[in-house]
């Protein structure tokens, strides 16, 4: 991972010139980006280790397979408080998880919210132990750009500035210096 954190500051590690810049490839810098996958859970949730077994075991080969071609994926999870009335209070719950949850049940359009819930890349969800309809939400998800992005930063003797140019999914630029 960290030679891919690294790549975003130059090729050299250093200061990108603006040759450096004009030379980037725009089809590189739009690449497939990540593919998220939010995990709904609660420790009030009899189901819910398991499913953060799944999780971890979905993270662990993307990691591994990455290298290889397969898509990379970012995995979060969400201790949701609606299990807290149950006697256990989840020490990780939060009242914004449930918000969030309540607003993809929305959006996809489900009659109900429940733990353990995998959301993929918001557009596709499953029940967090199932590790088959997961690796096929995974393996079907729609990729979208990574944004690209390089910074230079060099200090002045009083400030501190910073170069930031964002490339869009056009191949366009978006200088911004921050001072």
């Amino acid at each position: 991972m960290a030679p891919r954190l690294l790549a975003c500051f130059g090729r050299r590690g250093g200061a990108a010139t603006a040759a450096d810049e004009a030379a980037e490839d725009p089809q590189q810098l739009a690449a497939p980006g990540p593919v998220l996958v939010e995990l709904f859970a609660s420790q009030g949730c009899g189901a819910s280790p398991e499913a953060d077994a799944v999780a971890a075991r979905l993270a662990q080969d993307s990691a591994s397979q990455e290298s290889g071609g397969g898509p990379a994926v970012v995995v979060l999870a969400f201790h949701v408080d609606y299990w807290d009335h149950s006697g256990w209070k989840d020490p990780f719950a939060s009242s914004a998880w449930t918000v969030r949850q309540k607003a993809y049940v929305e959006a996809l359009r489900l009659d109900t919210l429940f733990t353990p819930q995998v959301v993929v890349q918001g557009r596709a969800h499953c029940v967090g132990t199932d590790q088959d309809a997961l690796a096929k939400a995974v393996r079907d998800a729609p990729r979208y750009p990574a944004p690209a992005m390089k910074v230079t930063s060099y200090r002045h003797v009083r400030s501190c500035r910073h170069h930031v140019i964002c490339c869009t999914d056009r191949g366009q630029s978006i200088v911004y210096e921050l001072v």
